[in-house]
């Protein structure tokens, strides 16, 4: 969750600021209720361990995305908010990458591997740039953002001895990322009062689309099982 540049030093309101704490700690209390019924649940409905490996990596970027984010944004006077400002950012590229691995795990093949592979590469560089050289990145970062995100739609096509993803869960994806693309046009309208709670608040429902996706293609496997 990323808030505008232009308001980094804190001009929002009392009423905006209590928006943003409400929607990042209904965030923080959906995620830590909801990660551990997907863990659980890829253990015991499909028991693989590289899908539970998977789901594991994804539901701790996600959970990590989330905290940090409400460290950064409840917290403007923070001697660490510099420190956190760059966490922050960096666990976007990191959560858009787990996001995807699941996907990519349970589809299986050399292409897809490939190209999660690409993925991770793409989000731990983002996510390096934005801890050490931040200011560098300002201008490619949110472009790299989308882009990354919707990279992941290359896995909607599998490649030989790979097993596509059933049409539901592509429907949620396709949302999600759909949810991500609109809300950047309310991160970048700094002068709509409340633009920042409306950002963060498209970023959890996407973010929990994607997590129903997830659970989705779970549930369908564990059904389609002898």
């Amino acid at each position: 969750m990323q808030t505008a540049q232009a308001r980094h030093g804190g001009n929002y309101s009392p009423a905006e600021r209590l928006a943003d704490a409400v929607v990042h700690w209904a965030g923080l209390a959906l995620a830590l209720a909801a990660i551990p019924v997907l863990v659980t649940v890829s253990a015991m409905l499909l028991g693989e361990p590289p899908v539970i490996a998977a789901v594991s990596i994804y539901a701790a970027a996600l959970l990590a995305m989330i905290a940090v984010s409400a460290a950064y944004h409840l917290n403007p006077g923070s001697r660490w908010r510099e420190a956190l400002r760059r966490c922050d950012h960096a666990t976007i590229y990191l959560k858009i990458a787990a996001t995807q691995t699941p996907f990519a795990v349970m589809i299986g093949g050399e292409r897809i591997g490939w190209a999660l592979g690409a993925i991770w590469f793409a989000a731990l560089a983002g996510a390096a740039g934005k801890l050490l050289a931040p200011h560098q990145m300002r201008r490619v970062a949110l472009p790299l953002y989308l882009l990354l995100g919707w990279a992941g739609m290359t896995l909607i096509w599998p490649g030989e001895n790979s097993r596509p993803l059933g049409a539901p869960t592509t429907l949620l994806i396709v949302i999600g990322g759909a949810l991500y693309s609109v809300g950047v046009v309310f991160f970048l309208w700094e002068r709509l009062r409340f633009h920042n709670a409306i950002w963060h608040g498209f970023v959890l429902v996407a973010s929990f689309v994607f997590y129903s996706a997830v659970l989705t293609e779970i549930g369908m496997r564990a059904a389609a099982q002898p």
